[in-house]
């Protein structure tokens, strides 16, 4: 696929030159696909119809889009769960980002029950490996320290026991739950947890923020983080943030996980505050061009937040006519990317 100049701070050349050179080289077809806007489609055509009758060169029309997955729920699995039964909130230190490659080497966890907190987790894990500095100066983590720990095979039972009967959540969940899953998988144990998201409840909740990290939802909430990127002290202040987060959507009288879910479905603000992600959009036909067009529109009048932004919803509504690159399921790919998938099932999802 190329870019443009129409391609703002990354295209800088004509279109029209760009379309001679693969001309003049031979190629069948050449694919233009700016980043989220179509102004070079006239111009290429143009140039289209100043060739030949009989010649064979052909432009695919496309665009290079800002994806937003708006159909993950905010609640993953929820089975009826109201706001005050029990929860453990919890966070890792680790290795490294992949579940498959790298290991736990601290948990840290709070049982919260009927909007209180109930009890408290804290452990090191040996990873069986040395720590990598840059987690050491990350975590103030170091081999010292986990060298008497006992290993994940000890230590996820003992964890899986704690959180028994209740739902997980965590800041960024999808990280933290890959690591537990996988090392449940390797260990014979199931898994079916209910996992809450604090970053996705902030979005719905503090729709003033910009910004969702753990520091930045505890500066906006005023709850003290005194060794951040210390899985007890972030699990914490996770707590913290869960119960206001609770008392916040009582006073809206949300008081189900279902009702959450029904909360948190994407709206136009949402949507701007989400995480983007590339994809290509071609188009095969007319209707393929004008779907493209509206999906164009859409994400400039409706869902701008320093790029134009096409949520997953509407990319599906207005697929007719359309081929969709791979990075169009780029919420799906990334977390297969954390969650250690191999290329084999990569490729699959591609």
């Amino acid at each position: 696929h190329c870019h443009t100049k129409m391609s703002d701070m990354d295209g800088v050349s004509e279109v029209v030159d760009i379309l001679k050179r693969a001309h003049e080289w031979g190629h069948k077809a050449i694919a233009i696909t700016d980043h989220g806007v179509v102004q070079a489609f006239p111009i290429a055509n143009h140039f289209i119809e100043g060739l030949d009758k009989d010649d064979p060169f052909k432009v695919i029309y496309g665009v290079e889009g800002y994806f937003v997955n708006d159909l993950k729920k905010l609640v993953t699995n929820d089975k009826g769960q109201t706001l005050l039964d029990d929860y453990v909130v919890f966070d890792l230190e680790t290795t490294g980002f992949s579940p498959i490659h790298d290991a736990i080497i601290e948990i840290g966890a709070v049982k919260v029950s009927n909007g209180e907190i109930a009890d408290h987790y804290s452990v090191f894990v040996n990873p069986q490996r040395p720590i990598p500095l840059r987690i050491t100066e990350l975590t103030s983590i170091d081999d010292a320290m986990v060298a008497d720990a006992g290993t994940i095979e000890e230590i996820l039972p003992e964890f899986l026991e704690f959180c028994e009967g209740c739902s997980l959540v965590a800041h960024n969940a999808e990280f933290d739950v890959s690591f537990i899953e996988e090392n449940a998988k390797r260990q014979g144990f199931e898994t079916d947890f209910t996992v809450l998201d604090t970053v996705q409840m902030a979005r719905l909740l503090l729709t003033d923020l910009n910004k969702f990290k753990l520091n930045t939802v505890c500066k906006r909430l005023n709850i003290k983080q005194e060794h951040h990127h210390r899985a007890v002290d972030d699990a914490r202040v996770t707590a913290e943030v869960f119960l206001r987060f609770v008392e916040m959507l009582e006073e809206q009288d949300v008081h189900t996980l279902a009702k959450l879910n029904d909360m948190g479905a994407m709206s136009p603000d949402l949507i701007k505050k989400a995480p983007s992600y590339h994809g290509i959009i071609l188009v095969k036909n007319e209707t393929g061009r004008i779907n493209l067009n509206r999906l164009v529109s859409a994400s400039h009048l409706d869902y701008f937040n320093r790029r134009p932004r096409m949520p997953e919803s509407l990319i599906q509504k207005y697929r007719e006519g359309l081929i969709l690159g791979s990075a169009c399921e780029a919420g799906e790919l990334f977390q297969a990317v954390i969650r250690g998938k191999s290329e084999e099932e990569l490729a699959e999802l591609v």
